[in-house]
């Protein structure tokens, strides 16, 4: 899946392509490539591979034979097309249609008339089969066993993979992913939930805050009071169909509370990660998370890894022991790295920015190349509400 909505943007006046490129480029994460035709060429698509999720032709004085070189091609080999030209000249526009002009606008273009444009565009690609994203949850068997340290740096190793990551943090209350990445949401998921319904890739760029990587991170803004239960099924249903529908890989760092919301999220996920310590309460609450998710979740073992964070080999509750205690799920190790993984929060910056060779960085690093191995149990859904069951605590 391509990373963002690709615009050509091809005309022979700079002026108005420079201020037409300014206007695509305000509305979200669209990458705009400009070409001045000159000379002799008419065709603004010549040469251009691969082609680009739209073309937006900006005509002038040979509006014919630029129009006419388009609609020449193959239809395989013309992507939607946006033309803009002069009002009043029929000839053009109906040219244009036989070009397959989705739409003729004349300057100046105001930014509703391209929303809707890209909009449109965004809303097809959203619906071309195959195109779903990757979804993996991250949750603690127990609290503070590290799934958001997990969740952050596993989704900046993916994005620094070419691969279009939106990291989203589900504590709705209590939520602190924006303290990994130094960012502050203002719009964030709260806002998205609320709209859900009328939400698509576009709209979802509104709630998103960037991280310099390019790490899309969906978070409660400071200001949002919503209780975890207030959190309706069917808008978390709505958003991730969106996520899903406009990125490569989605992953979720889950609060320690399984409800209808979370038991939504823990149901699409291709893959659970259950975060871990190596203490007896740590196994207990394990065990207890696993039996839920495998027994009345019905999510497949082969869905489901636990990662033993701060790992150490001299533990009296080693690897043997863990993997007796939760058959059939595959282990990954952390290593104890305590003073770096604090540091990395306190910054604002992922572990990979700023220590790129340390082990417990290495072994992120294989956790996300773990990901790509097929797993048998991926995309075997089963729907079934989960309402208000807390996981148990010890004091």
């Amino acid at each position: 899946m391509r990373k963002r909505l690709e615009i050509l943007l091809a005309g022979r006046a700079q002026e108005e392509l420079k201020a037409l490129e300014a206007l695509l480029c305000s509305q979200g994460n669209i990458q705009v490539t400009s070409v001045l035709m000159v000379n002799g060429n008419v065709d603004p698509l010549e040469g251009v591979a691969p082609l680009p999720d739209a073309l937006v032709l900006l005509v002038g004085n040979r509006w014919e034979a630029e129009l006419t070189a388009v609609q020449e091609r193959p239809a395989s080999e013309r992507p939607p097309l946006l033309v803009v030209g002069p009002k009043g000249n029929v000839e053009m526009i109906r040219l244009a249609m036989r070009a397959g002009a989705r739409d003729f606008f004349s300057p100046p273009v105001d930014d509703s008339e391209i929303m809707q444009f890209l909009r449109e565009l965004a809303n097809d690609r959203q619906q071309e089969p195959g195109k779903v994203a990757r979804t993996t949850a991250v949750i603690n068997a127990k609290g503070g066993s590290g799934a958001s340290l997990v969740a952050a740096n596993l989704a900046h190793r993916l994005a620094h993979r070419e691969r279009e990551t939106v990291l989203v943090d589900m504590d709705v209350q209590f939520g602190s992913l924006p303290l990994y990445f130094n960012l502050v949401p203002d719009h964030g998921l709260v806002r998205a939930l609320e709209s859900a319904d009328s939400l698509d890739g576009l709209a979802l760029e509104a709630y998103l805050q960037r991280h310099e990587s390019g790490l899309a991170l969906l978070a409660s803004s400071p200001g949002d009071h919503l209780g975890l239960g207030e959190v309706p099924e069917a808008r978390v249903e709505q958003l991730l169909q969106v996520l899903g529908g406009n990125n490569d890989e989605v992953v979720i760092d889950l609060p320690r509370w399984l409800n209808g919301a979370t038991a939504c999220v823990l149901e699409h996920a291709d893959q659970v990660l259950m975060v871990m310590q190596q203490s007896v309460a740590h196994l207990h609450d394990a065990q207890r998370l696993r039996d839920i998710l495998v027994h009345e979740l019905r999510i497949s073992p082969a869905r489901i890894s636990v990662v033993v964070n701060r790992y150490d080999r001299k533990n009296d509750v080693g690897l043997g022991a863990i993997s007796d205690a939760l058959p059939g799920l595959t282990l990954h190790t952390l290593p104890n790295d305590f003073k770096r993984a604090s540091h990395s929060i306190n910054v604002g910056s992922p572990l990979r920015d700023i220590a790129p060779k340390a082990p417990l960085t290495r072994q992120l690093k294989g956790l996300a190349e773990a990901l790509d191995a097929p797993s048998p149990g991926a995309g075997m859904v089963r729907k079934r509400s989960l309402l208000g069951w807390a996981l148990p605590r010890r004091h």
